[in-house]
Protein backbone atom coordinates (compact mmCIF):
# COMPACT_ATOMS: atom_id res chain seq x y z
CA UNK A 1 0.00 0.00 0.00
CA UNK A 2 1.15 3.22 -0.88
CA UNK A 3 2.34 5.80 2.50
CA UNK A 4 1.34 9.05 0.41
CA UNK A 5 -0.40 11.76 1.91
CA UNK A 6 -4.18 12.13 1.44
CA UNK A 7 -4.15 14.95 -0.69
CA UNK A 8 -1.62 13.60 -3.17
CA UNK A 9 -3.68 10.16 -3.71
CA UNK A 10 -6.76 12.67 -4.02
CA UNK A 11 -4.94 13.55 -6.65
CA UNK A 12 -3.28 10.73 -8.59
CA UNK A 13 -6.45 9.49 -8.30
CA UNK A 14 -8.18 12.34 -10.39
CA UNK A 15 -5.16 12.50 -13.06
CA UNK A 16 -5.62 8.33 -13.38
CA UNK A 17 -9.37 8.78 -14.48
CA UNK A 18 -7.68 10.76 -17.64
CA UNK A 19 -6.57 7.54 -19.21
CA UNK A 20 -9.94 5.81 -20.15
CA UNK A 21 -10.97 8.48 -22.21
CA UNK A 22 -12.94 11.03 -19.50
CA UNK A 23 -12.76 14.58 -20.40
CA UNK A 24 -11.33 17.05 -18.35
CA UNK A 25 -14.32 18.92 -17.10
CA UNK A 26 -16.13 15.60 -16.29
CA UNK A 27 -13.38 14.04 -14.38
CA UNK A 28 -13.01 17.35 -12.35
CA UNK A 29 -16.40 17.35 -11.93
CA UNK A 30 -16.31 13.77 -10.36
CA UNK A 31 -13.35 14.89 -8.29
CA UNK A 32 -15.15 17.75 -6.88
CA UNK A 33 -18.15 16.49 -5.99
CA UNK A 34 -17.58 12.60 -5.17
CA UNK A 35 -13.33 12.62 -3.95
CA UNK A 36 -12.50 15.92 -2.68
CA UNK A 37 -15.16 15.51 0.01
CA UNK A 38 -13.68 12.63 1.34
CA UNK A 39 -10.07 13.91 1.01
CA UNK A 40 -10.96 17.10 3.11
CA UNK A 41 -12.64 14.51 5.92
CA UNK A 42 -9.37 13.01 6.77
CA UNK A 43 -7.50 16.24 8.40
CA UNK A 44 -10.82 16.65 10.14
CA UNK A 45 -10.43 13.63 11.84
CA UNK A 46 -6.24 13.75 12.46
CA UNK A 47 -5.47 11.51 9.61
CA UNK A 48 -3.09 13.00 6.85
CA UNK A 49 -2.95 9.77 5.68
CA UNK A 50 -5.40 7.37 3.75
CA UNK A 51 -7.77 5.98 6.73
CA UNK A 52 -10.66 3.47 5.92
CA UNK A 53 -12.38 4.30 9.46
CA UNK A 54 -12.88 7.54 7.99
CA UNK A 55 -14.10 6.97 4.48
CA UNK A 56 -16.20 4.43 6.09
CA UNK A 57 -17.82 7.00 8.34
CA UNK A 58 -18.30 9.52 5.53
CA UNK A 59 -20.32 6.87 3.48
CA UNK A 60 -22.26 5.62 6.84
CA UNK A 61 -23.22 9.32 6.82
CA UNK A 62 -24.35 9.64 3.21
CA UNK A 63 -26.20 6.70 3.84
CA UNK A 64 -28.43 8.02 6.38
CA UNK A 65 -28.45 11.01 4.42
CA UNK A 66 -30.12 9.48 1.74
CA UNK A 67 -32.77 7.46 4.24
CA UNK A 68 -33.71 10.78 5.24
CA UNK A 69 -34.07 12.15 1.98
CA UNK A 70 -31.25 14.95 2.34
CA UNK A 71 -29.65 13.78 -0.82
CA UNK A 72 -30.79 12.01 -4.17
CA UNK A 73 -29.88 8.36 -4.92
CA UNK A 74 -27.81 9.27 -7.77
CA UNK A 75 -25.38 11.46 -5.68
CA UNK A 76 -25.03 8.94 -3.27
CA UNK A 77 -24.24 6.71 -5.99
CA UNK A 78 -21.44 9.42 -6.78
CA UNK A 79 -19.76 9.51 -3.47
CA UNK A 80 -19.55 5.26 -3.41
CA UNK A 81 -18.11 5.71 -6.75
CA UNK A 82 -15.82 8.13 -5.62
CA UNK A 83 -14.98 6.17 -1.98
CA UNK A 84 -14.44 3.00 -4.34
CA UNK A 85 -11.65 5.12 -6.53
CA UNK A 86 -9.89 6.54 -3.73
CA UNK A 87 -9.61 3.08 -2.04
CA UNK A 88 -8.26 1.41 -5.21
CA UNK A 89 -5.94 3.96 -6.00
CA UNK A 90 -4.75 3.46 -2.15
CA UNK A 91 -4.36 -0.10 -2.44
CA UNK A 92 -3.28 -0.51 -5.93
CA UNK A 93 -1.33 2.30 -7.17
CA UNK A 94 -3.82 2.33 -10.25
CA UNK A 95 -7.29 2.52 -11.20
CA UNK A 96 -8.88 -0.93 -13.04
CA UNK A 97 -12.16 1.60 -13.25
CA UNK A 98 -14.58 -1.50 -13.63
CA UNK A 99 -18.10 -0.75 -13.44
CA UNK A 100 -19.26 -1.69 -9.33
CA UNK A 101 -21.15 -4.37 -8.46
CA UNK A 102 -24.84 -4.00 -6.93
CA UNK A 103 -24.47 -3.20 -3.31
CA UNK A 104 -25.29 -5.85 -1.31
CA UNK A 105 -28.81 -5.67 0.65
CA UNK A 106 -27.58 -6.81 3.86
CA UNK A 107 -25.96 -4.22 5.38
CA UNK A 108 -23.64 -5.34 8.38
CA UNK A 109 -22.01 -3.18 11.12
CA UNK A 110 -18.10 -2.64 11.24
CA UNK A 111 -17.89 -5.66 13.40
CA UNK A 112 -19.53 -8.34 11.03
CA UNK A 113 -17.70 -6.65 8.30
CA UNK A 114 -14.30 -7.25 9.54
CA UNK A 115 -15.09 -10.80 10.28
CA UNK A 116 -15.43 -11.34 6.57
CA UNK A 117 -12.59 -9.64 5.52
CA UNK A 118 -10.50 -12.18 7.68
CA UNK A 119 -12.73 -14.91 7.13
CA UNK A 120 -12.02 -14.66 2.98
CA UNK A 121 -8.45 -13.90 4.02
CA UNK A 122 -8.36 -17.38 5.42
CA UNK A 123 -7.90 -19.17 2.65
CA UNK A 124 -7.53 -19.57 -1.22
CA UNK A 125 -10.70 -20.03 -3.05
CA UNK A 126 -11.76 -19.77 -6.82
CA UNK A 127 -13.26 -16.39 -7.20
CA UNK A 128 -17.01 -18.05 -7.85
CA UNK A 129 -16.53 -19.82 -4.76
CA UNK A 130 -15.62 -17.15 -3.02
CA UNK A 131 -18.28 -14.98 -3.99
CA UNK A 132 -20.61 -17.63 -2.61
CA UNK A 133 -19.43 -17.94 0.18
CA UNK A 134 -19.10 -14.52 1.27
CA UNK A 135 -22.66 -14.23 -0.16
CA UNK A 136 -23.63 -16.68 2.73
CA UNK A 137 -21.70 -15.20 5.52
CA UNK A 138 -23.76 -11.36 4.87
CA UNK A 139 -26.18 -13.23 4.94
CA UNK A 140 -26.26 -15.05 8.07
CA UNK A 141 -24.82 -11.93 9.82
CA UNK A 142 -27.61 -10.13 8.77
CA UNK A 143 -30.01 -12.48 10.11
CA UNK A 144 -28.29 -12.19 13.60
CA UNK A 145 -28.51 -8.39 13.40
CA UNK A 146 -31.98 -8.50 12.78
CA UNK A 147 -32.27 -10.54 15.79
CA UNK A 148 -30.43 -8.36 18.09
CA UNK A 149 -26.83 -10.37 17.63
CA UNK A 150 -24.71 -7.46 17.67
CA UNK A 151 -21.50 -9.69 17.92
CA UNK A 152 -21.24 -13.76 18.48
CA UNK A 153 -21.52 -12.90 22.31
CA UNK A 154 -24.30 -15.17 22.67
CA UNK A 155 -24.60 -16.83 19.20
CA UNK A 156 -24.97 -20.66 19.60
CA UNK A 157 -26.43 -23.96 18.33
CA UNK A 158 -30.26 -22.32 18.27
CA UNK A 159 -29.00 -19.41 16.04
CA UNK A 160 -27.31 -21.96 13.62
CA UNK A 161 -30.29 -24.25 13.28
CA UNK A 162 -32.62 -20.98 13.06
CA UNK A 163 -30.90 -19.77 10.15
CA UNK A 164 -30.64 -22.78 8.44
CA UNK A 165 -34.57 -23.58 8.92
CA UNK A 166 -35.09 -19.65 8.13
CA UNK A 167 -33.55 -20.41 4.55
CA UNK A 168 -34.97 -23.96 4.14
CA UNK A 169 -38.40 -22.17 4.08
CA UNK A 170 -37.08 -19.33 1.98
CA UNK A 171 -34.93 -20.81 -0.67
CA UNK A 172 -34.82 -23.58 -3.50
CA UNK A 173 -33.55 -26.89 -2.19
CA UNK A 174 -29.97 -26.59 -4.20
CA UNK A 175 -29.64 -23.57 -2.29
CA UNK A 176 -30.02 -25.13 0.95
CA UNK A 177 -27.33 -27.53 -0.02
CA UNK A 178 -24.62 -24.46 -0.58
CA UNK A 179 -25.74 -23.04 2.31
CA UNK A 180 -25.00 -26.12 4.54
CA UNK A 181 -21.65 -26.05 2.87
CA UNK A 182 -20.25 -22.63 3.07
CA UNK A 183 -21.77 -22.22 6.81
CA UNK A 184 -19.36 -25.48 7.92
CA UNK A 185 -16.55 -23.26 6.26
CA UNK A 186 -17.79 -20.48 8.54
CA UNK A 187 -18.26 -21.50 11.38
CA UNK A 188 -15.49 -24.06 11.28
CA UNK A 189 -13.09 -20.74 11.13
CA UNK A 190 -15.02 -18.66 13.91
CA UNK A 191 -14.39 -21.26 16.30
CA UNK A 192 -10.85 -21.37 15.44
CA UNK A 193 -11.21 -17.95 15.73
CA UNK A 194 -12.71 -18.48 19.24
CA UNK A 195 -15.60 -16.65 18.39
CA UNK A 196 -18.05 -19.32 18.42
CA UNK A 197 -17.85 -22.37 21.43
CA UNK A 198 -18.04 -25.02 18.37
CA UNK A 199 -17.63 -25.90 14.91
CA UNK A 200 -21.16 -27.55 14.79
CA UNK A 201 -19.90 -29.83 11.80
CA UNK A 202 -22.72 -32.35 13.52
CA UNK A 203 -25.57 -29.92 13.75
CA UNK A 204 -24.53 -28.96 10.03
CA UNK A 205 -24.05 -32.64 8.41
CA UNK A 206 -27.49 -33.44 7.42
CA UNK A 207 -28.51 -34.62 4.01
CA UNK A 208 -29.82 -32.19 1.23
CA UNK A 209 -31.50 -34.41 -1.46
CA UNK A 210 -31.07 -31.99 -4.44
CA UNK A 211 -33.35 -32.46 -7.83
CA UNK A 212 -31.95 -32.55 -10.91
CA UNK A 213 -33.54 -31.15 -13.88
CA UNK A 214 -32.71 -31.85 -17.71
CA UNK A 215 -33.02 -28.29 -18.84
CA UNK A 216 -33.45 -27.63 -22.47
CA UNK A 217 -30.77 -26.69 -25.65
CA UNK A 218 -31.71 -24.13 -27.44
CA UNK A 219 -32.91 -25.05 -30.83
CA UNK A 220 -30.94 -23.94 -33.81
CA UNK A 221 -33.94 -22.36 -35.27
CA UNK A 222 -34.19 -19.86 -32.21
CA UNK A 223 -30.22 -18.61 -32.33
CA UNK A 224 -30.95 -18.06 -36.06
CA UNK A 225 -33.90 -15.90 -35.15
CA UNK A 226 -32.10 -14.09 -32.49
CA UNK A 227 -28.76 -13.62 -34.43
CA UNK A 228 -31.15 -12.50 -37.48
CA UNK A 229 -32.12 -9.37 -35.44
CA UNK A 230 -29.10 -8.32 -34.57
CA UNK A 231 -28.18 -4.78 -36.14
CA UNK A 232 -24.78 -5.32 -37.05
CA UNK A 233 -24.30 -1.86 -38.90
CA UNK A 234 -23.52 -0.61 -35.47
CA UNK A 235 -20.86 -1.34 -32.83
CA UNK A 236 -22.74 -2.66 -30.42
CA UNK A 237 -24.62 -5.05 -32.69
CA UNK A 238 -20.84 -6.23 -34.19
CA UNK A 239 -20.24 -6.79 -30.94
CA UNK A 240 -23.53 -8.89 -30.06
CA UNK A 241 -23.20 -10.41 -32.84
CA UNK A 242 -19.73 -12.15 -32.31
CA UNK A 243 -20.58 -12.91 -28.75
CA UNK A 244 -23.55 -14.81 -29.07
CA UNK A 245 -22.07 -16.45 -32.36
CA UNK A 246 -18.70 -17.44 -30.54
CA UNK A 247 -21.25 -18.99 -27.85
CA UNK A 248 -23.23 -20.94 -29.98
CA UNK A 249 -20.79 -22.45 -32.23
CA UNK A 250 -17.72 -22.90 -29.53
CA UNK A 251 -19.83 -23.57 -26.11
CA UNK A 252 -17.71 -21.43 -24.43
CA UNK A 253 -19.29 -20.03 -20.90
CA UNK A 254 -20.21 -16.74 -20.55
CA UNK A 255 -17.46 -15.81 -18.01
CA UNK A 256 -15.17 -16.78 -20.26
CA UNK A 257 -16.40 -14.41 -23.00
CA UNK A 258 -16.19 -11.93 -20.77
CA UNK A 259 -12.52 -12.37 -19.69
CA UNK A 260 -11.31 -13.15 -23.21
CA UNK A 261 -8.15 -11.18 -24.20
CA UNK A 262 -6.86 -10.62 -27.50
CA UNK A 263 -3.74 -12.52 -27.37
CA UNK A 264 -6.01 -15.63 -26.74
CA UNK A 265 -6.90 -15.23 -30.72
CA UNK A 266 -4.24 -16.81 -32.57
CA UNK A 267 -5.65 -16.10 -36.28
CA UNK A 268 -2.55 -17.57 -37.94
CA UNK A 269 -3.73 -20.83 -36.15
CA UNK A 270 -7.22 -20.12 -36.01
CA UNK A 271 -7.71 -20.93 -32.92
CA UNK A 272 -8.84 -19.19 -29.27
CA UNK A 273 -6.90 -20.74 -26.39
CA UNK A 274 -8.06 -19.67 -22.92
CA UNK A 275 -7.50 -20.66 -19.44
CA UNK A 276 -11.21 -21.68 -18.61
CA UNK A 277 -12.45 -19.75 -15.14
CA UNK A 278 -14.62 -22.42 -13.78
CA UNK A 279 -11.95 -25.13 -13.87
CA UNK A 280 -8.44 -23.32 -14.45
CA UNK A 281 -7.85 -25.42 -17.21
CA UNK A 282 -6.45 -24.69 -20.42
CA UNK A 283 -8.43 -25.28 -23.91
CA UNK A 284 -8.11 -24.57 -27.54
CA UNK A 285 -10.48 -24.01 -29.96
CA UNK A 286 -10.60 -23.72 -33.36
CA UNK A 287 -11.51 -20.61 -34.84
CA UNK A 288 -14.31 -21.18 -37.49
CA UNK A 289 -14.69 -18.75 -40.78
CA UNK A 290 -17.91 -17.61 -40.04
CA UNK A 291 -16.91 -16.76 -35.76
CA UNK A 292 -13.38 -15.46 -36.79
CA UNK A 293 -14.89 -13.14 -39.43
CA UNK A 294 -17.57 -11.89 -37.17
CA UNK A 295 -14.66 -11.25 -34.03
CA UNK A 296 -12.67 -9.49 -37.18
CA UNK A 297 -15.37 -6.97 -37.82
CA UNK A 298 -15.89 -6.12 -34.12
CA UNK A 299 -12.32 -5.80 -33.41
CA UNK A 300 -11.90 -3.81 -36.95
CA UNK A 301 -14.69 -2.06 -37.17
CA UNK A 302 -16.84 -1.94 -34.26
CA UNK A 303 -14.35 -2.41 -31.32
CA UNK A 304 -13.66 1.31 -29.06
CA UNK A 305 -9.59 2.28 -29.26
CA UNK A 306 -8.42 2.30 -26.02
CA UNK A 307 -5.78 0.51 -23.22
CA UNK A 308 -8.02 -2.56 -22.48
CA UNK A 309 -7.07 -5.46 -23.30
CA UNK A 310 -10.25 -7.31 -23.53
CA UNK A 311 -11.94 -9.05 -26.63
CA UNK A 312 -15.48 -7.68 -25.68
CA UNK A 313 -16.06 -3.92 -24.17
CA UNK A 314 -18.67 -2.13 -22.47
CA UNK A 315 -20.55 0.62 -25.16
CA UNK A 316 -19.88 3.95 -22.22
CA UNK A 317 -16.98 4.73 -21.03
CA UNK A 318 -14.59 3.92 -19.52
CA UNK A 319 -14.32 1.42 -22.45
CA UNK A 320 -13.21 -1.47 -20.45
CA UNK A 321 -14.43 -5.35 -20.52
CA UNK A 322 -17.44 -6.80 -18.88
CA UNK A 323 -17.25 -7.43 -14.82
CA UNK A 324 -19.52 -10.34 -14.96
CA UNK A 325 -21.05 -13.07 -16.93
CA UNK A 326 -24.58 -11.89 -16.13
CA UNK A 327 -24.38 -8.98 -18.61
CA UNK A 328 -23.93 -11.00 -21.39
CA UNK A 329 -26.76 -13.25 -20.00
CA UNK A 330 -28.53 -9.76 -19.84
CA UNK A 331 -27.82 -9.14 -24.03
CA UNK A 332 -28.95 -11.92 -25.09
CA UNK A 333 -32.36 -12.26 -23.45
CA UNK A 334 -33.36 -8.93 -24.94
CA UNK A 335 -32.71 -10.17 -27.89
CA UNK A 336 -34.56 -13.16 -27.48
CA UNK A 337 -37.44 -11.34 -26.20
CA UNK A 338 -37.25 -8.90 -29.59
CA UNK A 339 -37.30 -12.12 -31.53
CA UNK A 340 -40.39 -13.38 -29.49
CA UNK A 341 -39.29 -15.94 -27.58
CA UNK A 342 -40.24 -15.79 -23.95
CA UNK A 343 -38.54 -16.62 -20.96
CA UNK A 344 -39.58 -18.29 -17.49
CA UNK A 345 -37.64 -17.90 -14.33
CA UNK A 346 -35.28 -20.85 -14.39
CA UNK A 347 -36.66 -22.14 -17.16
CA UNK A 348 -32.96 -22.53 -18.47
CA UNK A 349 -33.24 -20.92 -21.64
CA UNK A 350 -30.70 -18.38 -20.77
CA UNK A 351 -26.95 -17.72 -22.39
CA UNK A 352 -25.81 -20.73 -20.91
CA UNK A 353 -28.13 -23.15 -23.08
CA UNK A 354 -26.13 -22.19 -26.09
CA UNK A 355 -23.87 -24.28 -24.38
CA UNK A 356 -25.85 -27.23 -24.14
CA UNK A 357 -27.51 -26.49 -27.63
CA UNK A 358 -23.60 -27.37 -28.63
CA UNK A 359 -22.90 -30.41 -25.94
CA UNK A 360 -26.04 -31.97 -27.85
CA UNK A 361 -25.19 -31.51 -30.89
CA UNK A 362 -21.81 -33.32 -30.28
CA UNK A 363 -23.35 -36.41 -29.00
CA UNK A 364 -25.81 -36.47 -31.58
CA UNK A 365 -22.96 -36.13 -33.84
CA UNK A 366 -21.62 -39.53 -33.17
CA UNK A 367 -18.76 -37.87 -31.65
CA UNK A 368 -17.27 -39.77 -28.85
CA UNK A 369 -18.50 -38.76 -25.25
CA UNK A 370 -14.40 -38.30 -23.93
CA UNK A 371 -13.61 -36.23 -27.19
CA UNK A 372 -16.58 -33.98 -26.76
CA UNK A 373 -15.84 -33.66 -22.80
CA UNK A 374 -12.27 -32.09 -24.24
CA UNK A 375 -14.01 -29.79 -27.43
CA UNK A 376 -16.49 -28.57 -24.36
CA UNK A 377 -13.59 -28.43 -21.74
CA UNK A 378 -14.96 -30.52 -19.26
CA UNK A 379 -12.65 -32.15 -16.89
CA UNK A 380 -15.03 -35.40 -15.98
CA UNK A 381 -16.63 -36.76 -18.53
CA UNK A 382 -19.80 -37.34 -16.41
CA UNK A 383 -20.49 -33.76 -16.87
CA UNK A 384 -22.11 -34.76 -20.70
CA UNK A 385 -24.69 -36.95 -18.78
CA UNK A 386 -26.96 -33.96 -19.62
CA UNK A 387 -26.22 -33.77 -23.13
CA UNK A 388 -27.20 -37.15 -23.75
CA UNK A 389 -30.15 -36.93 -22.08
CA UNK A 390 -30.84 -34.46 -24.43
CA UNK A 391 -30.15 -36.84 -27.38
CA UNK A 392 -33.44 -38.15 -28.50
CA UNK A 393 -32.18 -39.56 -31.44
CA UNK A 394 -30.51 -42.28 -29.32
CA UNK A 395 -32.46 -42.06 -26.64
CA UNK A 396 -35.23 -43.77 -28.77
CA UNK A 397 -32.99 -46.36 -30.26
CA UNK A 398 -32.42 -47.62 -26.66
CA UNK A 399 -35.97 -47.24 -25.61
CA UNK A 400 -37.45 -50.87 -25.41
CA UNK A 401 -40.40 -52.17 -28.25
CA UNK A 402 -43.27 -53.05 -26.26
CA UNK A 403 -45.04 -54.22 -29.46
CA UNK A 404 -46.47 -57.34 -28.15
CA UNK A 405 -47.00 -57.43 -25.01
CA UNK A 406 -50.47 -57.39 -23.76
CA UNK A 407 -51.03 -53.97 -22.06
CA UNK A 408 -53.89 -55.62 -19.54
CA UNK A 409 -52.29 -57.22 -15.95
CA UNK A 410 -53.96 -60.06 -14.84
CA UNK A 411 -53.77 -60.76 -10.66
Amino acid sequence: MNTISITELGERTREAQLAPGFRQDTVWHSYLNAIEPIVKRHPEHGKNEFDYGVVNAFMREQENRLSNGEIRPHTFQNYRRGADRLTEMHEKGLLEMTCPGRPSKFVLNDYYEQIIVNFLADRNRHINTREDVKWTARKFFFWLLQRGFENFTNVGAKEIQGFVAHCSDTMRISGVHNIKLYMKHLCDYLFRQKLLSSNFCGLLSFRVNRETRVLPATPWTEIEAVLKIIDRTKPKGKRDYAMILLASVTGLRAIDIVRMKLTDINRQRGEIKIVQSKTEDPVALPLTRDVGMAVKDYILNGRYKCDSDAVFLREKKPYRGFVDAAAIGDIYDNYRRHAGFDRGAFDGKGFYSLRRTVGTSLITSDIPVITAAQILGDRDVRSMKKYIALDEKHLGECALDFSGIDSEVTL
